[in-house]
């Protein structure tokens, strides 16, 4: 007899919304073991496990052959995958990005990553938005005293003003 499945970390991130949804998905396709998706997709019953774990985002190819054999729709699981790989870990997993030093009595947080500037709100702990990041990099990050805008230094000396 499989073994239960283990229960998704507490949240709601789109890491975790992605592993919940493929869960639903093989629900619906009667439940197959992961033995059986085994042999369907080649891939072992671990790694398909761990797809739908929502603790690191699986492949691609490991996604839609999980997909495939739960008879979902692959084209729009790609097009999903796609738009999650697209952001940076901390936001995919809704953690407060990596810092080194913050002001104690700041209630923003930001950091710069690939997808762009990451706002975090440090006591709600939750992701407030990811800015678009355009041009040269960033020297340095200003918040506005009443948190309403981010100014970025780039280092051509261009200046960056975003509305939060």
């Amino acid at each position: 007899m499989a073994r239960k499945e283990r229960p998704l970390d507490e949240g709601d991130s789109p890491l975790l919304r992605f592993a919940a949804d493929l869960r639903t998905l093989r629900r619906a396709a009667g439940m197959p073991t992961y033995r059986r998706l085994a042999a369907l997709t080649h891939y072992s019953a671990a790694t398909l496990s761990d797809a739908a774990g929502g603790r690191k985002l699986p492949t691609l190819d490991v996604t839609l052959a999980y997909v495939r054999a739960c008879g979902g729709d692959e084209p729009s699981w790609e097009r999903r995958w796609t738009s999650l790989a697209a952001q940076p870990a901390d936001v995919r997993m809704n953690r407060a990005p990596q810092v080194r030093a913050f002001n104690a009595a700041a209630t923003m947080l930001a950091t710069v990553a690939d997808a762009g500037v990451v706002l975090w709100h440090i006591q709600d702990q939750r992701l407030v938005t990811v800015l678009p990041l355009l041009g040269p990099p960033l020297r340095a990050l200003v918040f506005t005293s009443d948190d309403s805008h981010v100014i970025g230094v780039h280092t051509d000396g261009v200046v960056t003003t975003w509305v939060i």
